[in-house]
C-alpha cells in the first residue's frame, strides 16, 4: 500500500484496478465536436505506450471521460491521469489555435528524453505529432482560423478515483460506463463511437 503525497489523500494498493472520471472545467461540452474525442483516444493510445498500463474499459463523450484501468506499477495512477490530463490540453489547444507548433514539437521532444523507451515509442510519437497537425488543419477548416466557439481547453482540478473491489465491482463499472451514452441521451447511443467495445486493440482482457 502506498499514500499519495499530494493535496488530496489517496491510497494505492498493488494490483489494484481503479474507476477513473475526469471532467472539462466548468463542464463545457468540448467532446461533442469529434476532432476532440479523435485526439483523446490517441493521447490514450500514446498514455498505454509509455506508461503501461491495462486497459479494461472508457468512454469519452460530452464533457468528461472515464476509465477503468490497472496500472502496472503501484505509485503510476498519477503518473498516468497526469500524461492523459497534461497531452490533450496541451494538444487540444493547439488545435484550437491557442498554442504554436514550436510548443508542442518541444513537448514531443522532452517527452522522448525523458523516457528511456523512446527509440521504441519514436514512430508511435511521429504518428501522433502528425495526426495533432492534421486535426488543426481540419478544425480550422471547420470552423475558421481567426475565431473559435471554444474558449481555451481546461479540466476540472484533480480527478475522482474508485478502488475496484471484487470481481462483480469490476462488471458493475464495466457496465456503467457502457451504459453512459444512454445514461446521457447521446442520439443514437447504441452505436456511439467513442466507447471501449469499438477500440479493441487498446482493451487488455480481464
Amino acid at each position: 500500500m502506498t499514500l499519495h503525497k499530494g493535496a488530496q489523500k489517496r491510497i494505492y494498493f498493488e494490483g489494484a484496478t481503479y474507476f477513473v472520471t475526469c471532467v472539462t472545467h466548468n463542464f463545457v461540452e468540448y467532446f461533442k465536436e469529434p476532432i476532440f474525442c479523435e485526439l483523446f483516444i490517441a493521447v490514450l493510445k500514446l498514455a498505454i505506450k509509455i506508461k503501461e498500463f491495462d486497459l479494461y474499459a472508457f468512454v469519452v463523450l460530452l464533457d468528461h471521460f472515464h476509465l477503468l484501468f490497472r496500472p502496472h506499477k503501484v505509485e503510476d495512477l498519477p503518473k498516468i491521469m497526469h500524461f492523459i490530463k497534461r497531452h490533450f490540453t496541451r494538444n487540444a489547444n493547439f488545435i484550437l489555435g491557442y498554442d504554436n507548433e514550436g510548443a508542442i514539437c518541444k513537448s514531443l521532444l522532452r517527452l522522448g528524453e525523458k523516457d528511456n523507451k523512446f527509440a521504441n515509442i519514436k514512430e508511435n510519437i511521429e504518428d501522433f505529432y502528425e495526426f495533432v497537425v492534421n486535426s488543426r488543419k481540419q478544425f480550422f477548416a471547420k470552423y475558421g482560423s481567426n475565431q473559435t466557439p471554444f474558449l481555451k481547453f481546461k479540466w476540472m482540478k484533480s480527478y475522482r478515483d474508485h478502488y475496484i473491489r471484487n470481481n462483480e465491482d469490476l462488471s458493475e463499472h464495466v457496465k456503467y460506463i457502457y451504459n453512459n451514452p444512454f445514461k446521457h441521451k447521446i442520439p443514437n447511443a447504441e452505436n456511439y463511437k467513442y466507447i471501449f467495445n469499438n477500440y479493441k486493440d487498446l482493451i487488455s482482457e480481464i
